[in-house]
Formats: structure tokens, sequence, C-alpha cells
């Protein structure tokens, strides 16, 4: 579950730095040395030899982070950092044949298709949280968000009290209703939830006005909202951080050897400048630049080999 979000970067960074204690401690658990070749005891690293594949689960609409291109092609910034994942794969099990098998996945299910090993790993936009590292594994934090609401600009609409007794559609089972359905119930707002199945149809929704509002995270409305909006200008992300949502990567749990390379993977690229690279190649031509707290969650999870 997310946190209560105040706007202070001192608590953001804090709360940054707190999530990547608990993601060294789980590292720390495996035991240094030398890299191995082979599956080893990995049950995922077993499995992804065995099948000669390894099950990369994405997002359809998640525009920069994990989508469908026009030609049906799956790219994005994490896209690019799973493909890192792959190659140390292909390179501890000698297989550079090694297969990709990419799989759509969404809110509702990502988690279990990840627990139930139909997903290697999953490379979306998912939330790091204590509550769902009872149910997987996740690598390392490479973007940081918090929820906000898509508007309509000419609503006149600033903050989520604004919207009360309107509808404001959520995605099911994310992050994000969890926060709006608690400061629903808090404050007595009598917004109505409704379901959206992904970002797109979420941000249509508002825009034929059959709801008031979008509660999703901030960085892909923002996104949306200027490379989607039917009428440029005419969407807008409104209000204060509702919660703190550090992305990772998912896998299943109880794999601390597949858990560990993912990590290596990941510090590497945090510690080369790559993962800042990959960051500018996605974000810079919409014209959001790299946030100093994800800058800073970069350097501090730069761990050394």
């Amino acid at each position: 579950m997310s946190q209560p979000f105040a706007c202070s970067r001192v608590f953001a960074a804090a709360a940054v730095f707190a999530t990547l204690v608990t993601g060294t401690l789980v590292a720390g658990a495996v035991p240094s040395g030398a890299v191995e070749s082979g599956p080893g005891n990995s049950p995922v690293l077993k499995r992804i030899a065995e099948r000669n594949t390894i099950t990369i689960g994405h997002r359809e609409a998640s525009v920069p982070y994990s989508y469908l291109s026009r030609d049906q092609k799956v790219e994005g910034y994490v896209i690019d950092l799973c493909t890192k994942v792959v190659d140390a794969v292909k390179e501890r099990l000698g297989k550079p044949d090694l297969q990709v098998r990419y799989v759509p996945i969404n809110t509702t299910n990502r988690i279990p298709l990840v627990a139930n090993g139909t997903i290697d790993l999953e490379c979306g936009t998912t939330t790091n949280t204590l509550a769902r590292q009872e149910q997987v594994a996740f690598s390392p934090v490479f973007y940081i968000t918090g929820t906000q609401v898509l508007v309509k600009t000419a609503s006149g609409v600033k903050e989520v009290e604004d919207l009360a007794g309107k509808r404001v559609a959520v995605l099911q089972g994310s992050s994000n209703e969890q926060s709006l359905r608690a400061l629903n119930d808090a404050k007595k707002l009598g917004i109505e939830l409704v379901y959206a199945k992904d970002l797109a149809e979420g941000a249509l929704l508002v825009e034929t006005d059959r709801v008031d509002g979008f509660a999703a995270d901030g960085g892909q409305i923002k996104v949306y909202a200027a490379t989607k909006a039917r009428q440029p200008g005419s969407l807008a992300v409104i209000g204060r951080l509702l919660t703190y949502d550090p992305y990772s990567a998912m896998m299943q749990k109880g794999d601390p050897d597949f858990t560990l390379l993912v990590g290596r993977v990941f510090a590497d690229a945090f510690r080369s400048g790559e993962a800042e690279k990959l960051y500018d190649k996605w974000f810079g031509p919409l014209g959001i630049g790299l946030d100093p707290i994800l800058k800073t969650a970069f350097e501090i999870q730069a761990l050394p080999r």
C-alpha cells in the first residue's frame, strides 16, 4: 500500500532512501562472490534455460515506459533496461540465441503472472511496495512518481478535493486506486470511482466527459497530456502528489540468485550513467527532464560490484 506523500523533498528523499535500503538488504542476503555460469540453483534461470526463452511482461500503452509502437514493437525506457537483463541472462546461460517472448500485462494480472512463473521479468510501471514484496521480488528503483489527477484544463479543478461528488477513473488494483479510495473515505468526498482498463481508456473517459478526472501515476499522465491529447493543451495534471510510487521490475519471489543478477544489471546501468542516458532518450523529447530525486536514487543504487 502506498504511503501518503508529503510534498517536501526532504521527506521524499527519506522515503527513497528507506526503499533503497530495503532493496539493499534483500540483495545483501545473497552471498557475494564471482558471477556464476549456468543456471546454478536459480529456479527462474533453470526454467529459462529449459525453454530457451525468457518471458518479459510488458504494458501496451504506458508511453514511454513500456508500450506497443505503431508497428507493434515492444519498446520504451523500461524495456531498454530489461533488455540489459536479457543480455546478462544470455551470457550467464551461454545462450546467445536465447529467445525473448513478450506477454502483455495489466494491473490486474501482472502480479499473479509473475508469482506463478508465467512471466520471468515484468517490465512495466509497477510500484514497489512492502505489501507486494510479500508476493514477488523487485529490481532496484528505476523511476519515481506519485498519484495525481488528469482533468480537462477548462474544468478549473486544482486539487482532488475539488472533485468531491464527481466521477473519477482509476486502474483497478493500482496503488492510485488505493490512495484515492483512502482519501475519499477519510474526507468523505463522495467521489464515485470508475474502473478503466489502462491509461489510454482512463484518459479517453476524461476527454469524452464520462468522468471528471483520472487518478494515475503523475509521470504517465503528464506524458499523455503532452503527447496524446486530442487538442493540445486541453488536458492538465493537477494537484499535489498523493503517494510516493517508486517503480521497479518484478520477478518471482524466492530466487535470490536471479534477483541478484537483475540487481547487478541495474546497478551497472546506474553506475555507468547508462540509465540516465536511457531516461534522456525516452523522456527528453517530451520535455520531461530527470528529477533530482530520481538522479539521487540512481546514485544511491549504483552499488559497487
